[in-house]
C-alpha cells in the first residue's frame, strides 16, 4: 500500500498528464462516437434518428415502383412532362400531350437518378463512411466528434436544409441520453484509474 507522500506524487503526475492527455476522457469521446454512428445511420434493419429521436433516412433509395407527378419534379427534361413529338399532315412537328403521370419502375432510386432535382440525400456514402473515420478530436481537457470537412457542407444541408427542403433536424448533437452515458463512462473511467493508482 503507498504512503500519503507517495499517493500525493502519483495523483500530481497523473493531473500533469490529464492535462494534456486526459484518456479517460478521449475513451469516453471515442464511446460516444460510436454510439452516435449506430443512432444517425442505424443498424441492421432499423433506420436512423436524429437529435430528437425523429427516424431518418439512412437506407438505400426505395426500389418500388411509383407514379410521379411531373409538376413535382424540379428541373426533369422536357422528355418527363410532355409524351413524344408528332409530325401533321402537313409535316410540322408538334409538341407531344402533356404527361399526367411518370411510371418508375425502378422506384425513388431511379427517379434520383434520372433527374437534376435537388432530392433530399441520404445518410449514406461518402458522409457516413466520413464520420466512421473521422478522428475524434482530443485537445487537453476537451474532446470532439468531428466530420471531414468534405462532408460539413452536406451535413449542414441535411439538418438544416437548403432551397426547398426543409432539413431533418440536428442529427450530429449528442442525444441527452448519449450525453448522459457520455458523463457517466467518463466518470468511470476516472475512478478506474484512480483505484489503479492505489494499488
Amino acid at each position: 500500500m503507498p504512503t500519503i507522500k507517495e499517493m500525493n506524487a502519483r495523483m500530481d503526475a497523473l493531473n500533469k498528464e490529464w492535462l494534456t492527455n486526459f484518456k479517460p476522457l478521449y475513451r469516453a469521446g471515442t464511446n460516444l462516437k460510436r454510439v452516435m454512428y449506430k443512432r444517425i445511420f442505424g443498424t441492421g434493419n432499423k433506420g436512423g434518428y436524429n437529435s430528437n429521436m425523429d427516424s431518418l433516412p439512412t437506407f438505400p433509395y426505395s426500389t418500388t415502383p411509383i407514379y410521379v407527378d411531373p409538376n413535382s419534379v424540379r428541373n426533369a427534361p422536357a422528355s418527363f412532362k410532355f409524351g413524344k413529338k408528332t409530325i401533321d399532315s402537313k409535316g410540322k412537328t408538334k409538341k407531344g400531350k402533356p404527361i399526367k403521370s411518370l411510371y418508375f419502375p425502378e422506384g425513388y432510386a431511379q427517379l434520383k437518378t434520372k433527374t437534376s432535382a435537388t432530392l433530399p440525400l441520404q445518410l449514406s456514402g461518402n458522409l457516413k463512411g466520413g464520420f466512421f473515420q473521422s478522428e475524434v478530436v482530443k485537445d487537453g481537457l476537451s474532446v470532439s466528434v468531428t466530420l471531414p470537412d468534405s462532408e460539413v457542407d452536406k451535413a449542414d444541408g441535411l439538418q438544416y436544409g437548403n432551397r426547398n427542403f426543409k432539413g431533418y433536424g440536428t442529427i450530429f448533437q449528442p442525444t441527452d441520453i448519449e450525453q448522459e452515458e457520455f458523463l457517466e463512462l467518463h466518470g468511470q473511467y476516472v475512478v478506474d484509474v484512480i483505484n489503479e493508482l492505489l494499488k
